[in-house]
């Protein structure tokens, strides 16, 4: 895993309550990095996310191509960072970019219209999603559902064969 990263997770309302509240304190997060291309740019949702942050933790709303050079850098080296993805299309061009994800836990994906496959009570994917997640599976990466830290994790292997 890139240094300092403590946990890869897909959520589409990116640093929430839950996040903000359940996840980031229990990985004792010093930083919460959002990675979502539209959010890095968009002024009203980085001040928004910035309100959501818990006090105390920093804060960084990153396109994946700029988080994967930072990771590959070491920049987080000397922290503990909690990474939400918003959508797994952005946890692929890490994945692509060559960061290492050991684990990536699917907490909330249910924003896809059209064709979906459920893989879990708060995890619909497209079709295109899914080779995704086969892909990064057939490379090594454990892919999970949980939806609060406190619910049991469910192993998505069997799913993505």
């Amino acid at each position: 895993m890139a240094a300092g990263i403590v946990h890869f997770r897909v959520d589409d309302r990116m640093l929430h309550g839950i996040v903000a509240t359940d996840w980031v304190p229990a990985y004792n997060a010093t930083r919460a990095m959002v990675i979502d291309g539209p959010a890095s740019t968009n002024d009203l949702v980085r001040s928004g996310l910035k309100m959501a942050c818990p006090g105390g933790v920093a804060l960084s709303v990153l396109a994946p191509e700029k988080a994967a050079e930072n990771m590959k850098a070491g920049k987080y080296a000397s922290q503990r960072v909690f990474v939400v993805f918003r959508y797994i299309k952005s946890a692929y061009a890490l994945f692509q970019a060559g960061i290492e994800i050991p684990q990536l836990n699917l907490g909330n994906v249910t924003q896809n219209k059209g064709e979906t496959v459920t893989l879990d009570k708060t995890v619909r994917v497209s079709p295109e999603e899914m080779k995704m997640l086969q892909e990064m599976a057939a490379a090594g990466v454990k892919v999970t559902a949980r939806f609060r830290f406190s619910d049991p994790e469910t192993d998505l292997g069997t799913h993505l064969n």
